[in-house]
């Protein structure tokens, strides 16, 4: 208990060495404290290095054969390699002994929303939240993409059920923030982004709300502040990075955004996520949109139904006039997924060939 303790401070602290030590301390008396095996992998411990630590208990104890199977999980997600996390934890939850795990469908639920898979995290949080009716982690998540979707008022009961199970923790003031801040109440989300902050310094979600907040009343500097921390909080998180980078073009700091794009990309590899990332910051210069044009094509090709891609691409059809091809690129992303900006821009696109009608309808469903 001590040494756990001791252990969390540090981290806490920044002080890695001693609080690697300390959690170690802790896995030599007890192998199964799965806290501290979580602490060492987060702290860059080598999955096979933790393993090892439990190796002799997971001989002798039966039905514990899935642990090995849950710290490589685990490495994997404190690597930000998250295909490989989720197809492991689903391994893990078929299992009969994990299967409806809330913690396992939260981990699984972050890792969708990490990997830009927004439907699949918002099934996931639900089906935890089924389970689990006082589940307060991971709420702030799940309530940023509601809001994000549009569904203010789930996110207002959401709020409202968290605050009766316990308003110590961030994650009700988050939620309620990300309310008022997609309600461009953004005072409003500020200060429940500072209160969030308050409860838990190390909350990525309160940060980035209150960053967001900053940036959209003007204040770009203290915005960068708070999505800098939330970088060194979660340095696998792209949206992190996106805050960040948006910050710099809200300042017509494209060289600044440019680096930064380039860094994530390289730090966090050539996924659709990071393509489109650096996509958008090229979309700002005239002299990048061709290479613009490239990464974009390379992201739909990984990913035909991410959305920020398609956006991105049909936001570049827009300028070059070529309206036909924008439609059936977003009649492709629209054919197995409904977004609200999806149908809202192929509208946009309709009315620029004539297709009043039709485009009316496409603006109906984006106002459902």
């Amino acid at each position: 208990m001590i040494n756990m303790m001791l252990a969390n401070l540090y981290k806490k602290a920044g002080q890695e060495r001693p609080s690697v030590t300390s959690y170690k301390e802790v896995l030599r008396q007890c192998p199964l404290a799965l806290d501290a095996i979580l602490g060492l992998l987060s702290l860059s411990v080598k999955g096979a290095e933790v393993a090892s630590m439990t190796m002799n208990v997971i001989q002798t104890v039966p039905n514990l054969d899935w642990l090995s199977v849950w710290i490589k999980a685990y490495a994997f997600v404190h690597t930000g390699d998250n295909s490989r996390a989720i197809n492991t934890i689903c391994s893990l939850e078929k299992k009969s002994l994990l299967r409806d795990n809330v913690d396992l469908l939260g981990s699984l639920a972050d890792l969708y929303f990490r990997a830009g898979d927004n439907k699949n995290s918002v099934l996931k949080f639900e089906q935890a939240q089924m389970l689990d009716p006082y589940l307060i982690k991971g709420m702030d998540v799940y309530g940023y993409l509601l809001a994000r979707e549009g569904r203010l008022e789930d996110v207002e009961n959401l709020g409202c059920r968290l605050f009766n199970i316990s308003d110590q923790h961030a994650e009700p003031w988050v939620v309620s923030g990300c309310h008022s801040f997609y309600s461009k109440r953004y005072s409003r989300a500020l200060y429940l982004g500072a209160k969030a902050i308050q409860l838990n310094s190390n909350s990525v979600q309160a940060l980035l709300l209150k960053g967001a907040a900053l940036r959209n009343m003007g204040r770009v500097q203290e915005a960068i502040i708070h999505f800098r921390e939330a970088i060194r909080l979660a340095p696998c998180r792209l949206d992190c990075y996106e805050g960040l980078i948006e910050c710099y073009l809200a300042s017509n700091s494209i060289r600044e955004a440019m680096v930064m794009a380039n860094n994530v990309y390289k730090t966090l590899g050539a996924n659709a996520q990071t393509l489109t990332l650096l996509a958008t910051v090229c979309l700002e210069d005239p002299v990048t949109q061709e290479k613009a044009k490239t990464l974009l094509d390379k992201a739909l090709n990984q990913r035909p139904d991410y959305i920020k891609a398609v956006v991105k691409k049909a936001e570049l059809l827009s300028r070059e006039q070529k309206y036909e091809d924008g439609i059936a690129l977003l009649r492709n992303a629209l054919a197995n997924q409904s977004d609200c900006v999806l149908h809202r821009i192929l509208g946009d696109f309709l009315v620029a060939v004539n297709e009043y009608q039709e485009a009316m309808d496409q603006y109906s469903i984006a106002l459902r």
